[in-house]
Formats: structure tokens, C-alpha cells, sequence
């Protein structure tokens, strides 16, 4: 790899504002990084996509066809449009720090076991009303989401996934690229494979990338929906099984479900069983940020946090009955 050669990056748009795009693209402009680069956009051909004159260390931006739209087949199409042999995968609702490009960057190249490096998601209202900050702040409590590293602001270090990711353009071709057989999960899916390769996935310390949550209850289900049928079909294509915080909540899920059928047997015993969920809820959203004082930003917060888990297992098992009849 040239020393200092250009730095890729890969994005994949489908439906997305032009507000968003211009807003990513400035951010990729604010870069501090010592090198030029390179921006990719794969998008449905039906789509008209603005960019801008390149401007600042952002050398070309190249608009690739992605007929269908999907995900990872349109990243596969930016990463072998690209030139670059580092590429960075952002995201149209993501705004980079403006160290971001140069930190990925330098761990890679200053270590060639680590295969993937990325940072931590940090969610940020996508509007200002009481649902939108409410979503935010549900999808930014760790422990209502599986506690996975990339959604806490801890130490860096060997990870099992990363929130987007920074790799070596040859190593991911290695590897096949991402799967399309999958829409949701990719990122996952794709660490996993270049950790078989016996490569490290690298979590950057204090590396926080803003992330623009959807703003709706119906949104973070359908969201979350696609991610439980995807987890389903990747344990299903891979062969892989859940890890362990996996288990912990489908073992959880199957008991709840359980302990309601045996013992709920009248509208009172119901009414308990919901009011001591909605307080255990309300104790795990208290405990990850207690500094919220709008009472209908928390409730908003609860009924997003409970749509995010009750869609992720709904996908799951919707997924599997699926492949069952198939």
C-alpha cells in the first residue's frame, strides 16, 4: 500500500435526503487527515443523487448504480469502484468526527493484524420532538440493546463488531465481501469472516460517531424487525449459533413468555406482570442516563426501548418459522 496514498470512502444511499448526503459529505470535508480522498456512492439508478464539487482533501466523489438498492450489494459495489486500498464505510445518518478518517487510518496501518477498526455509535435525536429524543436516548442505553462495545464509550480493544468500520480494500475482497444474502447484520457478518482470517476487529478508543436515530415507534420496529430476520438468516446461512448475549435474550424472552402463560390467569395478575415490566424498564432507562427530567421523554424512551427488543425478537422468530416452511 502506497504510504500515502488515498483513503476510500464507501457509502451506500437508498432513500436518503439530500440534507443527509450534504451533511455527511461536509463532514468528510472537515476530515484532518494528510491524504486525499476518495468517496464512492452506490445508489438506485431511479434515484437522483446531487453531489458536490470536490473541495478540501476530498479528491473525486464517484456515483456507482446499485439497481434494487440493496445494502451490502451496494457496498460491494463502492468498494470495487474503489481505488483506494484503505476504504471507511459511513453512513448517510452519520456524522464523522473530524478525526475519524485519521485515526482508522493510522491504526491500520500501524498494525496489520487488526483487519477492521471502527468506533462507538452514538444516537442523537433525528428531530426535536418528544418520540424523536425519546428513540434517541433508547437506542443510546447499552443494556436495553444486548451491552455490544461498539454502544458503550469504553476503553478500545480486540471487539467482536464495530459500529460501521474502517478495512484494507484486498482483505475484504478476500473474504468475498459483504453478503448479500443479507441486508442487515452485514457489518457483523463481515467481522466475524476477517476474524476467521485470523484478523482483529478494533474497537478505537473514545472514537464517538454521532448516529441520527429514526424519529417514530413504527420506524425503530420496522428497524428492528429487519435486524431479527437478518440475525435469524445469518445463524442460518453461516451455520453460526448466538453468542452469548444472544442467548441471554432469547432464553429471557422464552421464560418471560412462559412464566405469563403458566401464571397469568386473570386481568389482575396481568395488570402486575405489565407493571412490574414497565418498572423494570423504567429502572434499566433511570440507570443508563438519569439526568432526563421530561417525564414524556422517558415514556417515550421506554415504549421505543420495548419496540427495538420486542420487533428484534419478532424477526427472529418470524425468520425461523420461515426457513422452517422453506
Amino acid at each position: 500500500m502506497p504510504e500515502r496514498g488515498p483513503v476510500g470512502v464507501v457509502i451506500t444511499a437508498k432513500g436518503e435526503s439530500p440534507q443527509r448526503l450534504a451533511r455527511l459529505l461536509d463532514a468528510v470535508t472537515a476530515q484532518s487527515i494528510d491524504r486525499p480522498i476518495e468517496v464512492v456512492i452506490a445508489h438506485p439508478p431511479e434515484e437522483t443523487v446531487v453531489t458536490p464539487e470536490p473541495r478540501g482533501p476530498i479528491e473525486s466523489v464517484r456515483l456507482v448504480d446499485n439497481p434494487g438498492g440493496g445494502r451490502s450489494t451496494g457496498l460491494n459495489l463502492a468498494i470495487e469502484a474503489s481505488t483506494a486500498e484503505v476504504l471507511c464505510r459511513l453512513d448517510a445518518r452519520t456524522v464523522p468526527p473530524p478525526d475519524y478518517l485519521a485515526r482508522c487510518v493510522a491504526r491500520l496501518e500501524a498494525d496489520p493484524t487488526v483487519g477492521m477498526v471502527g468506533g462507538v455509535q452514538s444516537p442523537v435525536p433525528g428531530a426535536s420532538g418528544v418520540v424523536a429524543r425519546g428513540v434517541a436516548r433508547a437506542l443510546a442505553n447499552p443494556w436495553a440493546l444486548g451491552a455490544p462495545a461498539y454502544r458503550r464509550t469504553s476503553t478500545g480493544g480486540a471487539v467482536d463488531t464495530v459500529y460501521l468500520g474502517a478495512f484494507r480494500r484486498s482483505e475484504v475482497l478476500a473474504v468475498g465481501g459483504y453478503d448479500v444474502r443479507l441486508d442487515a447484520n452485514e457489518d457483523f457478518d463481515l467481522a466475524q469472516r476477517l476474524r476467521d482470517r485470523g484478523l482483529v476487529v478494533w474497537l478505537e478508543a473514545e472514537l464517538v460517531v454521532p448516529y441520527e436515530a429514526r424519529t417514530s415507534i413504527s420506524a425503530v420496529w420496522k428497524q428492528y424487525l429487519a435486524f431479527g430476520r437478518s440475525k435469524m438468516r445469518f445463524w442460518r446461512v453461516t451455520g453460526r449459533r448466538p453468542n452469548g448475549r444472544q442467548v441471554l435474550a432469547l432464553t429471557a424472552a422464552g421464560a418471560g413468555v412462559a412464566a405469563a402463560v403458566i401464571w397469568v390467569r386473570d386481568v389482575e395478575r396481568a395488570a402486575v406482570v405489565v407493571l412490574g415490566g414497565l418498572a423494570a424498564a423504567a429502572a434499566v432507562d433511570h440507570l443508563a442516563d438519569p439526568s432526563e427530567r421530561s417525564p414524556a421523554v422517558r415514556a417515550a424512551t421506554i415504549a421505543a426501548n420495548g419496540a427495538a427488543i420486542g420487533a428484534w425478537l419478532s424477526g427472529v422468530l418470524v425468520e425461523a418459522v420461515r426457513s422452517e416452511r422453506v
